[in-house]
């Protein structure tokens, strides 16, 4: 069986790809992050999880809370605002992973 030259560039690209993944998820989640979604969408999110946890941060020292506290319980409804999220989308195991995460702290 031969391939073609472009046959194999294409594979070569798609196992690059493949050890990419594997060796960071973090860096190919920046990857698609910047490569595939909306700029615009990402200020916006990063924007309303800013406000989320100032609301949060603020009323919680207003009911006399600590700061540290005050920013635990912000950061805890922050993280409970994007499992939710991942919950809605069906994404259910993204929601335990995160669930999990602030019934440690």
């Amino acid at each position: 069986m031969k391939i073609t030259k472009t046959q194999l560039q294409r594979i070569i690209k798609e196992e690059k790809q493949k050890l990419l993944v594997e060796m960071n998820p973090f860096a190919d989640a920046k990857r698609s992050l910047s490569g595939y979604a909306n700029v615009s969408t990402v200020d916006k999110l990063t924007d309303a999880i800013l406000d989320l946890l100032q609301e949060v941060e603020f009323g919680a020292a207003e009911d006399g809370l600590e700061e540290d506290e005050a920013e635990d319980k912000a950061s805890n409804a922050a993280l409970l605002a994007v499992a939710q999220a991942f919950q809605s989308a069906g994404n259910v195991a993204e929601y335990d992973a995160i669930f999990r995460m602030i019934t440690r702290g």
